[in-house]
């Protein structure tokens, strides 16, 4: 998936597929969204460093990793996407897909 610009949003492709990733990880929702948070500051230096640090999320909650695994919520921002799908050990966009959303519209963004 990569980094992007801000006001980006990634949409999950398949819970299933999530659901057992968590499963096959063996973390908690809180431990996922503590990890996920490490990993994101991770993130939020590396675009620093490029210079694009407005717009990158503070963390990753308990409770949107629980949305997210139950499907009451399906998109998140893009940066805490890439943040959850390396603290499960997964390959950046097997779990989420980027996704653009403009006021009512959401347009699929090409690759």
């Amino acid at each position: 998936m990569g980094f992007t610009s801000r006001d980006m949003y990634a949409e999950v492709v398949d819970s299933d597929l999530l659901r057992r990733a968590l499963r096959r990880s063996g973390l908690s929702y809180q431990e996922l969204a503590d990890e996920a948070t490490s990993e994101l500051r991770r993130i939020a230096r590396s675009e620093r460093r490029k210079r694009r640090d407005d717009g990158v999320p503070d963390g990753v909650s308990k409770s949107l990793v629980e949305r997210l695994v139950n499907q009451r919520t399906k998109t998140t921002h893009e940066l805490r996407a890439i943040a959850i799908e390396r603290s499960l050990g997964v390959t950046d966009g097997d779990l989420f897909a980027p996704r653009m959303l403009h006021g009512a519209h959401a347009v699929p963004r090409s690759a």
